[in-house]
């Protein structure tokens, strides 16, 4: 298996010249048979015309047993690299040769050598297999393009194609972008109703609790109140005060007038990016992280849940909403990501007076660098 370079695309398969000199061979014999009479040369001219159906029908059989099959990782990072591997066998009786695999990306996806695949010979109920190296360059959940098989005749007279579909489909995460902002806001301190009838009490742990509360599936069971499990017959635990660190909400504007792009990118797979960073190195150092994404309801992010909120920030599309004056009151303190057509620029300017970081994908040009 060998792949071909884009100057000897027109090598393998083209038998453009020799059909034409059977074709133009095939009309001279005859002609002249006709006119002369010949015997020989009508003959010559039959097993001419019977060597080119026979061609035709070979080229035609020699596609039927062959199946491809095309793997890839399901789920990948926008701009890395990985390979789809074409996987060809032959369930017929008979061994094929030069076999070639023509692979046509859809927009996304930038092939790192010439998709022109060629498979040498491939033995009877026998797979080979040869590899193309691709990256997807925006994230979401992405197809891998088509592809086309091509075989021949051995004479070399026709050329044949079958297109092979391709169901397979890529999961692609958004590529961190690396952007200078810090998180904001104040203490985030509960405020529980009977705290003030409550004294604190330290633990071995190093967290205070405040009271106690039924067992719950899942509670760590050296959180189990034994004194007050056998007064009441039912298992209890220690009601714990979490720790909680200086944290803020992450508020991405994913408005349909906020953004601008076409299949390649658009302005929301760059917030979505700077977005997938700033959480991640959040959560690295300890901060609370609330997303929130209107029109959808805002969502707690730890570290556990890193993957599935990648996975969400992989498959987020635009989507309108509206957005109350007050919200910035209503969610603390946090940044927004935006653009510059953003139609909120009224709530937002009103967010940053209390506090809010509000930052839009730099432009240049009318387009984002």
């Amino acid at each position: 298996m060998t792949m071909l370079d884009d100057d000897e695309r027109t090598t393998l398969l083209t038998p453009r010249l020799r059909r034409t000199a059977i074709l133009t061979a095939i009309i001279a014999f005859s002609l002249v048979s006709l006119i002369l009479g010949v015997q020989l040369l009508f003959l010559i001219t039959l097993c001419l015309i019977l060597l080119w159906m026979l061609a035709y029908a070979f080229a035609q059989w020699s596609l039927r047993p062959l199946q491809l099959e095309v793997l890839a990782s399901p789920e990948v990072v926008e701009g890395q690299e990985t390979p789809l591997r074409f996987r060809l066998t032959n369930t017929g009786r008979l061994p094929r040769w030069l076999v070639e695999a023509r692979f046509v990306p859809v927009a996304g996806v930038v092939t790192e050598r010439s998709p022109q695949l060629v498979f040498g010979q491939v033995p009877p109920h026998q797979t080979v297999e040869t590899v193309l190296p691709v990256r997807f360059q925006r994230r979401g959940l992405r197809p891998v393009g088509t592809v086309e098989l091509w075989a021949q005749d051995p004479f070399g007279l026709f050329t044949v194609r079958r297109a092979v579909s391709v169901p397979t489909q890529v999961l692609v995460y958004p590529q961190p972008r690396p952007t200078r902002l810090a998180a904001r806001g104040a203490n985030q301190l509960p405020h529980w109703e009977e705290a003030p009838a409550t004294m604190w009490m330290p633990v071995g742990g190093g967290v205070e609790v405040w009271g106690v509360r039924p067992y719950q599936p899942g509670d760590p069971l050296r959180h189990i109140h034994w004194k007050v499990t056998a007064h009441r017959g039912n298992l209890f635990v220690w009601q714990t005060v979490p720790t909680l660190q200086q944290g803020c909400t992450l508020v991405l504007d994913r408005h349909p007038l906020s953004h601008i792009g076409d299949e390649q990118a658009t302005t929301l797979d760059d917030l979505v990016r700077v977005a997938a960073f700033l959480v991640r190195e959040w959560l690295q150092q300890g901060y609370q992280v609330r997303f929130w994404a209107p029109p959808e309801a805002p969502i707690e992010v730890t570290d556990q849940e890193w993957h599935a909120f990648w996975r969400r920030l992989a498959l987020l599309d635009t989507a309108p909403y509206n957005l109350p004056d007050d919200f910035a009151a209503a969610q603390g303190a946090g940044v927004i990501l935006t653009t510059a057509l953003s139609p909120f620029h009224r709530q937002f300017e009103q967010a940053a007076e209390v506090g809010w970081l509000v930052w839009r994908l730099p432009w240049q040009g009318g387009e984002a660098q």
